[in-house]
Order: structure tokens, then sequence, then C-alpha cells
């Protein structure tokens, strides 16, 4: 692997990618003419851009709002009518997109500067860009634009620097590297004997949540074709989460004291319960021989855990080895489990209520 100044400090780091386009952008430190920088802010929020001509821009870091909160970038754009102009960029690379967030974000600033032009966007250019999928339709709604990692190739890419420039190129390189390294998971994947092997982390991935994010995304490709859609990708703390977002089932229609539903926890696809308040932990008890003994007589085979307290507990689970088995197939047989069981829980739980 051809090392750039990135990987040496470390794609993940949000910084990197923040502070590469803060020195593309701003009128001071820009090895940009003004008229580039201005389409590349056209390119980011056309609709911020609609008719403003720009006389310069500042690119502040880090915009504090005191205490309370910070925005990873802010660009000031003074128009040539005298007016004001905001792009606020909240930066992500590997953690998961924050709706909240963005919302928080833009609120602040509304209230700090009530009467600009502004506008958010959400810039996503390393695994986390897979946990936008399920959260598209609200981040529209709540009028912030997403720059996944293939967007910001779009933008960035091809600028009147490019090859003329170390620090531009080999930050393009570096994007161009990991969206080569997203696009290959799968085959590098089956050469490794396991996803935490040190090959795959001298090859330039990030082991652990980023690497998974990376493969789940290949795995929803394909269970999006099938019958059981909506599948989301993000971060249950301890571990990396495919969940299926139309698959949680009430055990009671009253309330949702306890819900089973399915997800992904690293390479294991379980079927777990939502234990939503101490009151249910005995009715758990009660329910949970019914519901292993019908996911026992599944054609898939899996195994029940163990019995454990807590809020999200695991019924049972089938295992899957993401270094041989295609994501094709571990999709087959993710919707076998589904059809064969799904409908039968179902059953369980409103015969138990």
């Amino acid at each position: 692997m051809s090392e750039t100044f990135v990987d040496i400090i470390g794609y993940q780091l949000e910084k990197i990618h923040t502070g590469v386009i803060a020195w593309l952008l701003d009128c001071d430190r820009s090895p940009l003419p003004l008229v580039d920088r201005t389409a590349v802010i056209a390119k980011l929020a056309p609709d911020l851009m609609s008719g403003a001509k720009l006389r310069s821009i500042k690119a502040i870091q880090e915009y504090s709002f005191g205490r309370r909160r910070r925005i990873d970038l802010v660009l000031k754009m003074d128009r040539i009518d005298g007016g004001e102009n905001y792009l606020l960029i909240e930066c992500k690379t590997d953690s998961d997109v924050s709706l909240e967030q963005l919302k928080q974000s833009k609120e602040a600033f509304s209230e700090r500067v009530s009467e600009a032009h502004f506008a958010v966007i959400s810039l996503s250019v390393g695994a986390g860009q897979f946990t936008i999928d399920h959260k598209a339709r609200e981040l529209q709604e709540g009028g912030f634009r997403v720059i996944n990692l293939a967007r910001a190739l779009d933008v960035f890419s091809n600028l009147s620097i490019a090859g003329q420039d170390r620090i531009y190129d080999q930050w393009i390189a570096s994007l161009v590297a990991e969206q080569k390294r997203v696009e290959e998971i799968c085959e590098v994947l089956q050469r490794q004997d396991h996803p935490w092997d040190e090959c795959l982390q001298k090859s330039g991935y990030r082991l652990g949540f980023p690497l998974f994010y990376m493969f789940y995304s290949k795995l929803r490709e394909h269970l999006e074709l099938g019958r059981h859609q909506n599948w989301a990708i993000y971060s249950g703390r301890n571990n990396p989460v495919l969940n299926w977002q139309d698959g949680w089932i009430k055990c009671d229609p009253k309330d949702d004291g306890i819900e089973l539903y399915w997800e992904f926890n690293w390479n294991a696809f379980c079927l777990k319960a939502a234990i939503n308040d101490e009151d249910n932990v005995e009715r758990w008890g009660e329910l949970r021989p019914s519901v292993i003994d019908t996911s026992s007589t599944c054609p898939v085979k899996g195994k029940k855990t163990r019995n454990s307290r807590g809020t999200w507990v695991t019924a049972y689970k089938w295992e899957f080895d993401f270094c041989k088995e295609r994501p094709i197939a571990i999709a087959e047989k993710t919707n076998s489990i589904i059809s064969e069981l799904h409908e039968s829980l179902g059953k369980i739980v409103q015969e138990s209520a």
C-alpha cells in the first residue's frame, strides 16, 4: 500500500478531511482561484449558492458555541451584494451519522446568526456513510444534504490543481483508496481466515465496526432484493448492527413491554428481545422457552444462547463465516430463517398476550 499523509495520520480522523476542505476553500490559504472554490461550494449546497456571487470565503474549523456545541467546519461567505451565506459541515468518517446532532447544530446556529442564509450538510467519507440509508427521508425532510464518499469524490476530484499539489493529490488518492476498499471488501475477506486478521489492517482497513459496516452494506444490497426489506446499519454501542426495521414483534399489542426483533451483531444473525422495563423480566422468562423451541425447528441450524439479563437479550442465533460465505448466500439463508420463523413467533406472542 502506498501511504499518503492521510493514511499516516489516520483516515478515520475527521479533522483530516475538514482540514483539507478548509484549506482548499479559505481565501487566505487556498491554492484554488475563487471561481473554483465557488464552484465546489455550489456542488456541496446548490440551493444556498443559487444566484450568489461571492467576494470572499473564510473557513472556521471547530466552530464553537461555547461549551454547548461545536460544528466541525463552517464556511462563511461574504457576498458581493453585502450579505453573508454560511455552510455548516458536520463530518463523519466511521461513526454513525446523527440526525439529532444535525438538528441541534442547525437550531443553535439559527439562534446565533438569525438573519443569515445557511445550509447544513453531513459529509460522510468512511464506513459511517452506510448508516445513512434508513434515515434518508428524515434527513431530506429536515433540510439536510448528505455527501457520501462517492459524492465527495464527484465534488472534489479533478480540480484545477490536480497533479500540481501534493496535499490535494494525496487526499484525493486516500478517498479513492477508501472507495476501492469498500468495493473489494468481499473479495479481500475471502483471502483471510477471519475479519480481525492483521493483513486487513495492512491493506488500509480499519478493523472492527468500519470493516463490518462495509460488509453489511454488501449484505444489505442482497437482502433488499428479497421479501424482507428495510435494513438499517448502526452502532449497538458494543457491536455493529444490521437490523430488519420491519421485523419487530410486539409481545403485547397494548404496550412495548417486550418486543422480538431480528438483526446481525458482528457475524451472527440474532433473534433478540427488547425488555423495556423490569416488570417484564418475569414474563420474558416464561416466553423464552417457547421462542427457543420454535427457533430450533428452523432448517437452517442455529443455537440458543445463555439466559442473560438486560434490556437487549439474544434468544437464538445463527453464526456465519464472512470470510467463506458470500453475501448473496448469507442473504438467502437469512431470508429462509425469517420466512420459516417470523410468522410462527408472531403467533406464539399473540397466544401468550
